[in-house]
């Protein structure tokens, strides 16, 4: 008997001092993680659907939303901090970090330890979390919220607990709140419930109508608001048409693109592996991943949508990328130390990487409008009209209201010309290079430009595979410009 309690006694002794270093470990990438997401909060300058969220969160609740939660939080912070990018950003920021220590508790319930290490360690350098934690906009929160739910989905039916389908209808209904696009989690568990009895394995106890009832049945309530007119524009609202033109492989690339390839790959390879040995867990997640995806690229046709809207998804790819390379290190182990973190160094060198560029090259992903309106701010006259894409955000750094929306100007350039032209106004263009090439595809609009505007000054940016460059076009009518003459090419260029 002694030799029995000896041995327990050593095993404890054993397992405190392993969960003492997961903590150790666990603390360090939540301090990275903090230092990383906080790092120029309040540098970058926003861009069009911050300032849209920032404005709107000034009149919550008066005026209520598509996505509620993160107004409210929006609106608390800019009160509360004074209105700004890092006050606006901070609600975000914080719930990314927190996000980390529950994708490590998510992966080690679902797999091991190793994986919640190896999963957390993923998020901490992840470049598109990064950016969605310096945002104004919800998608940290949905990726939080999602994440937790999906969860408690996965294990009501594992542990058949009534809490958990309970907690997980409530997390979902937040995560729908928070972002309307969410709604799309729930054909991904109607799914993993469908192919269960058809996969060779033993079902969890958690498979029955009790728990399958509880989560479910509130949302096939909740279809019949559908029939009311007014909700049904409430949704649209939130989606609009397709007139980006985005279609499904734009989508499928983006995704790709935004987890990164080596991420991607592995992650796919941890879908492979969870079917080879029939493992619940990865299934589960491969449904959680894959599903919402397959369902995008069916309305893209149809409706605006974009792959970053599928961010709420990333924790399975998170923790499936985890269990790839976990597995990497326990089977190359056997063979050679160095071998074994092999995986776990190829996509850590590639998310550190790819995170430099993010805060040292890319300007964090965004064109410098701040930077653009500030350098006019002083110039532009009371009677002067100024050209952008998104007006908004002009009235946010410039605070002018004599402003035109691009698309219009385009539209109609020969009536605008003759307005500006017997007004004796004149007019500022600040456009950036991704409306124009949507906005202007047969180059008519630029071929104006170039022929009757002066180039004044522009912001280099070049981001996520896109030219994001901001420039500053001048047209004085008081001393009207030769159609003949050639553009001054002075270009004052910012750093």
């Amino acid at each position: 008997m002694l030799r029995s309690s000896t041995l327990s006694y050593n095993d404890r002794k054993q397992d405190m001092a392993s969960l003492f270093e997961e903590i150790v470990i666990l603390l360090i990438l939540i301090a990275i993680a903090s230092v990383l997401r906080f790092w120029k909060l309040g540098e970058w300058s926003f861009w069009a659907d911050e300032i849209f969220s920032v404005q709107d969160a000034q009149n919550f609740p008066e005026s209520l939303t598509i996505n509620p939660i993160i107004y409210a939080i929006i609106h608390w912070t800019t009160n509360t901090f004074g209105l700004n990018e890092w006050s606006a950003r901070l609600g975000p920021c914080i719930i990314g970090i927190i996000s980390l220590p529950f994708i490590y508790l998510i992966a080690r319930r679902m797999f091991s330890a190793q994986v919640g290490v190896v999963s957390s360690l993923f998020l901490v350098f992840h470049p598109w979390h990064i950016y969605w934690s310096q945002n104004a906009r919800a998608y940290s929160l949905v990726f939080f919220l999602a994440g937790i739910s999906a969860y408690c989905f996965y294990e009501a039916i594992e542990s058949n607990k009534l809490r958990y389908s309970i907690l997980s209808l409530l997390l979902t209904m937040l995560s729908i709140a928070s972002y309307l696009h969410c709604v799309l989690i729930l054909p991904a568990f109607i799914i993993y419930v469908i192919i269960l009895p058809f996969l060779p394995i033993t079902l969890p106890k958690g498979l029955n109508k009790r728990i399958l009832l509880t989560f479910f049945v509130p949302f096939i309530l909740s279809l019949s608001v559908l029939f009311i007119p007014t909700v049904r524009e409430y949704i649209y609202s939130g989606w609009g048409s397709n007139e980006w033109g985005r279609n499904a492989l734009y989508i499928l690339f983006t995704v790709g693109y935004s987890l990164g390839i080596p991420f991607t790959v592995a992650s796919i390879i941890g879908i492979f592996h969870s079917f080879a040995y029939l493992n619940r867990g990865g299934i589960f997640l491969m449904c959680y991943a894959i599903v919402p995806l397959l369902c995008l690229l069916a309305i893209s046709p149809f409706l605006n949508v974009a792959g970053y809207y599928l961010f709420f998804t990333m924790p399975a790819y998170l923790i499936l990328a985890g269990l790839c390379a976990s597995e990497a290190i326990s089977f190359m182990a056997r063979d050679s130390k160095v071998l074994s973190s092999a995986v776990v160094l190829i996509l850590l060198i590639f998310l550190i990487s790819q995170s430099y560029l993010y805060f040292f090259v890319e300007n964090g992903g965004r064109e410098k409008w701040k930077e653009a309106f500030q350098s006019i701010s002083g110039k532009v006259e009371i009677d002067d009209t100024v050209v952008v894409p998104m007006p908004r955000v002009a009235e946010y750094y410039l605070q002018k209201q004599n402003l035109q929306q691009l698309e219009k100007v385009i539209n109609s350039i020969e009536q605008s010309q003759n307005q500006w032209n017997e007004n004796k106004q004149d007019v500022w263009f600040v456009i950036d290079e991704p409306s124009v090439q949507v906005l202007d595809p047969q180059h008519k609009f630029q071929d104006w430009l170039y022929t009757n505007c002066r180039l004044v000054k522009e912001f280099p940016v070049y981001a996520r595979v896109m030219d994001r460059t901001v420039r500053i076009w001048y047209l004085d009518y008081i001393e009207p410009i030769s159609e003949t003459k050639q553009p001054n090419n002075n270009i004052e260029q910012s750093n």
